[in-house]
């Protein structure tokens, strides 16, 4: 009897879980229109931490309004999952820079990362219990019955991630969330950050001028620059899950990229 060779094994090709191609923003129209965007097109795996850096007034924050949806760009598409987004999608959350100003005052913080549930019809049990279990993620246990004006400004953070957490969102999309805190908050928000994304497994992609937040925190930094914005670098960092404030920047290759990085910016 023939004895017939195993078929070999069939590698399958897996699509990125958000895709942007030809993505192109502009104000006004005529010789008034101002470009902000050009023709960008950017991929990110499902579970992949994605830094996009670049000088302040580039249009970072532009373009992370184009991926969530909140506003629409002129040309090209943004879709997530395979679906073109054309507004605010599911499967997205925002994280945004100015805390104070996203969370309501009027209601407890537990309230606050609740409320979001409601749109998606989740009683309010289920809500509470969700909301708690996102609050003790962020290192917030038992602190759902304050307001977040008697919290501290890295707490409010903590706070708005919980929310976003709680929306169980395939993709977190955060605007320079750690610029508003002082450094010794803001490093310990970052390492929060990266455990989360470690224990969670959820995508995040993350705007900021900070060149070193950038390569510390993310898989992959895509670095913008020139007018209108356009993508003129993509590194690949190769830190692995563990990351440290003081040995992962001495690291020889931190050192090398954030050179490489400057390098880009100064020439463009």
């Amino acid at each position: 009897m023939a004895i017939q060779a195993a078929p070999e094994e069939v590698q399958v090709a897996t699509k990125p879980l958000l895709q942007v191609q030809g993505l192109t923003m502009s104000y006004g129209v005529g010789d008034s229109e101002n470009k902000i965007l050009n023709d960008l097109n950017l991929e990110v795996d499902d579970g992949e931490f994605v830094s996009i850096v670049g000088p302040s007034g580039v249009g970072k924050t532009t373009l992370l309004r184009c991926l969530s949806g909140l506003i629409q760009p002129r040309s090209g598409t943004v879709s997530v999952g395979g679906e073109v987004i054309n507004g605010p999608h599911r499967d997205l959350a925002v994280v945004f820079q100015d805390y104070s100003r996203s969370l309501m005052p009027w209601m407890t913080t537990l309230e606050n990362v609740a409320f979001p549930l409601q749109g998606r019809g989740v009683g309010k049990k289920e809500r509470n219990e969700t909301a708690e279990k996102n609050l003790a993620a962020v290192g917030l246990a038992g602190q759902g019955h304050k307001y977040p004006w008697e919290m501290s400004g890295g707490m409010q953070q903590r706070v708005a991630i919980a929310r976003a957490l709680a929306y169980n969102a395939k993709v977190l999309l955060m605007d320079e969330p750690f610029a508003s805190v002082d450094a010794q908050t803001r490093f310990d928000l970052e390492d929060l950050v990266i455990d989360l994304q470690s224990t969670l497994g959820v995508t995040i992609i993350l705007v900021t001028h900070d060149i070193d937040e950038a390569l510390y925190l993310a898989d992959k930094v895509i670095v913008l620059a020139e007018k209108p914005a356009t993508v003129v670098d993509v590194i690949e960092t190769g830190f692995g899950d563990h990351r440290d404030q003081v040995e992962t920047k001495a690291d020889p290759r931190f050192v090398e990229a954030r050179a490489r990085i400057l390098h880009r910016l100064r020439d463009h």
